[in-house]
């Protein structure tokens, strides 16, 4: 699934945050490792997968197992707004 990561995130009340969402999605997949269970090969895959977002984050090609990484490591890693966002972003990518 092609997503795009070229967005703003946004505030409670729908405005636009100065935060681009490639640079937060990046961050946390740049910092994963500190949750219990996340292996050198899931660490590494996230370190690619970061590299490419920000390569091109307007158009990223994500299979279904970096989709769930994502959304796991934001998961643990954003608030629950932000969080929100992302998922929304990658399981809705049209809307």
């Amino acid at each position: 699934m092609k997503i795009n990561f070229d967005k703003r995130f946004k505030t409670f009340s729908g405005k636009d945050t100065s935060d681009k969402m490639s640079d937060l999605v990046c961050q946390c997949l740049f910092s994963y490792g500190q949750k219990p269970g996340a292996t050198p090969d899931s660490k590494y895959t996230a370190y690619k997968l970061c590299n490419r977002i920000m390569a091109t984050p307007a158009e990223v090609e994500l299979t279904t197992e970096e989709a769930s990484l994502v959304k796991d490591v934001c998961g643990a890693m954003l608030t629950a707004g932000g969080y929100g966002q992302v998922y929304d972003l990658i399981e809705h990518p049209l809307t």
